[in-house]
């Protein structure tokens, strides 16, 4: 299934595929450096004092980091700082800036991310994906993994410390791929990273002729497990490749006539988790955003499907659960409405885990236990119209957390992290604290 065409599981607003919703940016030249972090500038980069695109100060008193962040007090953040800052003296490879080419601060929040994305960086460094390159079913035909793995080259060169690496190349082959990115608009990165990881998907899929697609029901008699198999089977015989091997999972959809009591049951690949926020103001925890996602709805009136076994149209419920996770789980919290272009940004702050975040209350396996260490966020700054996107990433090798904003690479603390800027969320699965 293209993503092009992937559409969410969910319905209403608790969960929507790619929203399409632009974001005019103002200049970044007249957005200032984040004020009150602390932040050291590396490599080309000055930082500067100020504040944020969207007028507030990051650096909260101690007393609202308390009350706001699962009562951890101010040591536990200190301890917390200490145990992440392992960077070592010397100079560190990974941390050159972009350049911002017009308005593309979008594309270079998305790819610090993914350049931070160890299997995915490991992957392109060694080449391993030159002989992945599909050259009979991309549209491609590998330029765009080839242009994307030269910018995470150039990321990463000892040759080009301290310098600031151009996209130039990269966008027009982005463009080319998803002509909707062409020119200098702002854009949205949680749709951009959608559309940049089917690119790069198609480029190394290890289909070299696609089979038609079964568009036969899958047997209602087999369990729950050979039906998700069947499914994932389904899927990866046209879509299949290292790309796919790390981000994508498998939703599991239940949908229960409440007439007759039939449950019918999907499954289905999903990229990320688009996930709602359930309150417009006040510190929120991402566990809620996730109870939020998951929770059983009513499907009545004109939401009505067509119960399986009544063949008739009936008041059903759904609830979502994840079936298979994904090594990286890619959350997009949804502070942008697609259908309300005029409802405003939601800025409230949404609590999440720098480590050990526990998936296994949304597991559709009972005895699932999953966690996942958090390593880079999106950050958007500013207004639906006018607004700025960094980074923050923890380097893979060092564990440090630096700052990514265009051209400018600074270290951060991780007690400045969780703010109402964070947009798209990447979670690393832990595999010592996992056991699916």
């Amino acid at each position: 299934m293209s993503l092009r065409h992937y559409n969410a599981l969910a319905s209403g607003n608790r969960a929507t595929g790619i929203h399409l919703l632009d974001i005019a940016s103002t200049s970044p030249s007249r957005l200032n450096h984040r004020a009150g972090q602390n932040s050291t500038s590396i490599g080309s980069s000055v930082t500067n004092n100020g504040t944020s695109a969207s007028g507030t100060n990051s650096q909260r008193n101690s007393s609202e980091r308390e009350s706001v962040y699962g009562g951890r007090t101010r040591s536990d953040i200190i301890d917390e700082d200490r145990r992440y800052d392992r960077s070592s003296p010397g100079k560190q490879l990974g941390l050159n800036g972009l350049k911002n080419i017009g308005n593309t601060c979008f594309m270079n929040s998305v790819i610090q991310c993914l350049s931070n994305t160890k299997l995915l960086l490991e992957y392109l460094k060694k080449d391993s994906h030159v002989a992945d390159i599909n050259t009979t079913v991309s549209s491609m035909k590998g330029a765009l993994i080839k242009a994307f793995a030269l910018v995470i080259k150039e990321l990463w060169s000892e040759d080009s410390s301290e310098r600031v690496v151009n996209t130039v190349s990269l966008k027009s082959q982005i463009q080319r791929f998803a002509p909707r990115f062409m020119g200098y608009s702002q854009q949205d990165a949680q749709e951009f990273l959608r559309y940049l990881l089917e690119g790069l998907h198609e480029d190394v899929n290890r289909v070299a002729t696609k089979p038609s697609p079964i568009h036969t029901e899958i047997d209602e008699n087999l369990s729950d497990s050979d039906k998700a198999t069947e499914s994932w089977q389904r899927y990866v015989r046209r879509e299949n490749s290292k790309v796919v091997d790390i981000f994508v999972g498998q939703l599991k959809s239940t949908l229960r006539c409440t007439h007759c009591g039939h449950c019918s049951v999907t499954f289905d690949p999903f990229w990320d988790l688009s996930l709602p926020i359930p309150q417009k103001s006040g510190p929120v925890r991402l566990s809620q955003c996730l109870e939020s996602f998951t929770r059983e709805e009513t499907l009545d009136g004109d939401e009505k499907p067509t119960c399986a076994k009544c063949k008739e149209r009936r008041k059903c419920t759904k609830s979502l659960s994840i079936h298979k996770f994904p090594k990286i789980l890619v959350i997009h919290l949804k502070r942008f409405s697609p259908t309300e272009r005029f409802r405003g940004k939601l800025s409230v702050v949404v609590d999440f885990p720098l480590e050990g975040l526990d998936m296994s209350n949304y597991a559709a396996e009972a005895h699932s236990q999953c966690r996942y260490n958090l390593y880079a966020i999106s950050n958007h700054s500013g207004t639906t119209y006018s607004g700025h996107y960094t980074a923050y990433c923890r380097h893979p090798y060092s564990q440090s957390w630096h700052e990514y904003n265009d051209s400018r690479v600074s270290t951060i603390m991780p007690r400045s992290i969780v703010s109402g800027e964070a947009y798209v969320l990447f979670y690393e699965l832990d595999s010592k604290l996992s056991h699916l």
